[in-house]
């Protein structure tokens, strides 16, 4: 079998130029990154971006691991000697790893299969006299030592596995079932749900929608499959795909058209039901992976609005973990972020808890007050608000629990306990997000759907993707960045972020040499600052290997324009130069020393918010916290967010929301409906300037 050409089947499925992919496959197989090859070799690809670059990569690797997987199937099937050349056929153009393994599995099971015991045994030859659909006999020698009976029902076996296996069916039964299949969603009895346990129980209700839905497989949205699949492992739901009598007709069509032996209905059928089982479970692995993607896309976007957050470096914080049974416990940091006093008040002491507060206020002078979103939150706001008149902002908790007993939290703050830890981290979340957030299980973070649903493999895999391009389009100051951050950073891991920090502080990037490797210098350079240096381009996105080009560039005041007057000079700084180099550089230069973290997604307290505060009908303005396949959920002050759906994003159809709104973004919306007894808010965006 002959191994693909990866570049010319890559560029075709991406619809990228042959070139392109070639590039990329060199620059990474030489251990260049995806963000370096993204800002730092986009001459040489084309101006390709971190996802198509990813896209390659990971098309590369998958097809890599299907050749290899066909290879080893058709290499076991022949060693056994039962390859036939339709099975060879088959397996060589197989399009997917389940489609492999679906047909290898009856090969390499411990236990040989009915059809394979009868293949031993020579009923072969009967089995292709009945596929010949016309009077048959059983040779004489077989009806010495075996039974009329067993012979036909071996005969039946091995018709059915060959249909099974056969490429040409499979291919038109996926396609029907593409098509027209119908997925299924039923709610188990009464008394088989009386047998799940009372956390189940008590989630039954999400699943009202599901327990008589249907639903063409060519129409199912991505959270509809993952509820689906949620309430199956739950066991709430029976889900399938309808088995109708056109898909078993159209495989029957494959035989001649006239009346068939009752020999060969009999294998047809049993054929049929083995090969919808495994299509339909190849569908649905399709259909969840489809899900999935979608749902990780959502997250990323997200994420990646999240980490942008503009960070609000040079204040004093009084921040504040808010419970009721255990206190609410307290941190001071300082200017930079570092814990100065910790304390803890009692919401059901209160004069108690207002002496502390002023007490704190008075000793350290806070900026502002940090209140994380949980338990209590308002309560606590509405306390310090009694005695204080300092800005009160609320931030999201999600995650920081993780955190504060995680391995980094243990080694960030050894002499801390859980507790501390996590009410730093909350107030942390105000002055950096992004140096916060890295430092939290990505799936924790809590602006996704479905995260739980997903491999957590391929979830973190994904996310983690998200975080390293944040980091390196916001780039660090590596003389004062963490650990945590500088790990994500180009070309460094874990180790060399640790020797990279434990040898700070640097004076210029090239100092960095000293540090790290060849190649890690290269990989990281440019995404590293270093404000104090004396070379300016040190506190840019310039790579040091573009600096001759880019003082010359600057100093001559050169455009992109002018690169066909001025090649020759420009390649010779620097052999990769293209417009495009001019144009990063002049942009480089342009936001010299700036954080292209603008926009604040940090709600501040005004007013304190209660069910009797809101009226239907009135307009608020409030921060957007996630943003689903079916809307969004607005932030709105209270402890559950309030929903707009889909249909209420705009005064224009709305496909997909993320066209529209961004986690983070601030908008007015206009409360639609409020349930006093469930406390959900229905918002409402149309009609809004």
């Amino acid at each position: 079998m002959l191994e693909p050409n990866y570049t010319e089947f890559t560029s075709q499925l991406l619809s990228l130029r042959p070139s392109q992919v070639e590039t990329v496959f060199s620059l990474v197989d030489e251990g260049a990154t995806v963000p370096f090859i993204a800002r730092y070799r986009k001459e040489r690809t084309g101006n390709l971006d971190e996802n198509q670059i990813r896209d390659i990569i990971d098309t590369r690797k998958r097809e890599e691991n299907l050749y290899k997987a066909k290879c080893t199937a058709i290499e076991w099937i022949r060693e056994q000697g039962l390859l036939t050349e339709e099975l060879e056929y088959t397996l060589e153009n197989a399009k997917t790893l389940k489609e492999v393994e679906d047909i290898y599995a009856p090969f390499r099971a411990k236990k040989k299969t009915k059809a394979m015991l009868a293949i031993e045994k020579w009923f072969q030859v009967v089995a292709d006299s009945i596929k010949q659909n016309r009077p048959y006999s059983i040779p004489e020698e077989l009806l010495w030592n075996y039974q009329k009976e067993e012979i036909i029902e071996g005969a039946i076996e091995i018709i059915a596995a060959e249909i099974t296996m056969n490429g040409e069916i499979r291919e038109y039964l996926r396609e029907y079932l593409w098509e027209n299949g119908l997925l299924i969603s039923k709610k188990k009895t009464e008394k088989m749900l009386e047998k799940l346990n009372d956390k189940v129980k008590s989630e039954l209700h999400k699943f009202d929608i599901y327990a008589e839905f249907s639903v063409l497989v060519s129409r199912i949205k991505p959270y509809q499959m993952l509820a689906m699949n949620r309430g199956e492992n739950l066991e709430v739901l029976t889900v399938k795909i309808d088995k109708d009598d056109e898909s078993h007709e159209g495989v029957r069509d494959f035989y001649p058209a006239w009346g068939l032996l009752p020999e060969l209905e009999d294998a047809i059928k049993k054929g049929y039901t083995a090969l919808f089982k495994s299509v339909e479970t190849e569908i649905r692995s399709e259909l969840t992976e489809q899900a999935e993607d979608e749902s990780i896309r959502t997250f990323q976007e997200n994420l990646g609005n999240l980490l942008m957050t503009k960070p609000e470096y040079g204040k004093k914080i009084l921040g504040i973990d808010p419970w009721y049974r255990t206190g609410c416990k307290i941190v001071i940091l300082d200017e930079i972020g570092n814990p100065i006093e910790f304390s803890k008040i009692f919401l059901d002491k209160k004069d108690e808890s207002i002496r502390i507060i002023e007490s704190l206020v008075k000793k350290h002078s806070p900026s502002v007050i940090i209140v994380g979103n949980g338990t209590a939150s308002d309560e606590t706001v509405e306390r310090i608000q009694s005695v204080i008149a300092l800005p009160i902002y609320i931030v999201n908790e999600s995650g920081a629990s993780v955190y504060s007993a995680s391995p980094t939290a243990q080694e960030e703050f050894p002499d801390l306990d859980v507790t501390d830890r996590w009410t730093v981290s909350i107030a942390r979340r105000y002055i950096d997000p992004l140096s916060e957030l890295v430092k939290v299980p990505v799936g924790s973070i809590g602006v996704g759907m479905y995260q739980h649903d997903i491999s957590v493999k391929k979830l973190e895999e994904r996310l983690g993707y998200t975080v390293e391009d944040t980091v390196n389009q916001v780039g660090v100051n590596v003389n004062t960045a963490s650990i945590h951050v500088l790990q994500y950073i180009s070309g460094l891991d874990k180790r060399t972020a640790k020797k990279l920090y434990n040898h700070r502080p640097y004076k210029t990037r090239k100092s960095l040499e000293k540090v790290l490797s060849d190649k890690a210098y290269e990989q990281a350079a440019g995404f590293l600052r270093i404000p104090e240096s004396s070379e300016e381009f040190d506190n840019t996105n310039i790579h040091p290997e573009q600096y001759a080009l880019a003082h010359y560039i600057i100093e001559n005041n050169i455009t992109p324009a002018q690169f066909t007057d001025k090649k020759w000079l420009l390649i010779a700084l620097y052999n990769e130069t293209t417009p495009l180099t001019i144009e990063f550089i002049w942009e480089a230069y342009k936001w010299i020393g700036t954080d292209p973290r603008i926009l604040s997604s940090h709600r501040e307290v005004t007013t304190k918010q209660s069910l009797a505060t809101l009226n239907e009908g009135s307009i608020v303005s409030w921060v957007v916290r996630n943003v689903v396949a079916f809307g969004a959920f607005i932030d709105i002050g209270l402890k559950n967010d309030g929903l707009v759906h889909i249909s209420e994003i705009a005064d224009q159809y709305v496909k997909d929301p993320m066209d529209f709104l961004h986690v983070g973004q601030k908008v007015q919306a206009r409360i639609l409906r409020i349930d006093d007894k469930t406390g959900k808010i229905q918002l409402s965006l149309r009609g809004i300037a």
